[in-house]
């Protein structure tokens, strides 16, 4: 993972097109992981909504504290899993994430990324919303939960313009 600091550097040296041709089309920005202990990954445990609506809050006002995290590069039509196993694509090593909890398929023809959960004890939330066993389109600036874990879902092109835009220590920025 890279922290939103250390990329800031990277937007500033590169342009649009070559900074998206780095990250591909989107970013899964979120707080540095917490500690887990081995008990705690050996089966999954229930998460609370409060702390999940919390956590999302935090996303916003903490930006310059956030990594991005590093997703293997995207096709034209592509699936990324999402869970504890080490076979995922984004493996999250928290004990409110099931073993495969959730699937994220990017379709460039269409430019668009959806969500699905996979079942999972905890569910997966959009913007704080569980979404159950239906597919759901991702929309730039979307919070997406999986446990505890929050991921600020940004099209690469905003996370750019926003890395040149707004001052190191910043906040969210209003009107």
């Amino acid at each position: 993972m890279i922290s939103v600091k250390e990329l800031r550097a990277l937007g500033a040296s590169l342009s649009a097109e070559k900074f998206r041709h780095q990250l591909g089309p989107f970013a899964l920005i979120q707080r540095p992981p917490g500690e887990s202990t081995s008990e705690t990954l050996a089966t999954t445990h229930l998460a609370k909504r409060g702390t999940i609506e919390m956590g999302m809050l935090s996303l916003i006002f903490e930006f310059e504290d956030l990594l991005v995290a590093t997703l293997p590069p995207l096709g034209e039509t592509d699936s990324l899993t999402i869970g504890r196993l080490p076979d995922c694509d984004l493996v999250l090593e928290e004990g409110s994430v099931s073993k495969q909890h959730a699937v994220l398929r990017w379709s460039q023809a269409e430019q668009r990324c959806t969500v699905k959960d996979l079942g999972s004890r905890n569910g997966t939330f959009l913007n704080g919303v569980i979404i159950m066993d239906r597919e759901v389109t991702l929309r730039d600036g979307d919070i997406l939960s999986v446990g505890y874990v929050q991921f600020w879902f940004l099209l690469t092109e905003t996370l750019y313009t926003r890395l040149r835009t707004s001052a190191p220590g910043m906040g969210s920025r209003s009107g």
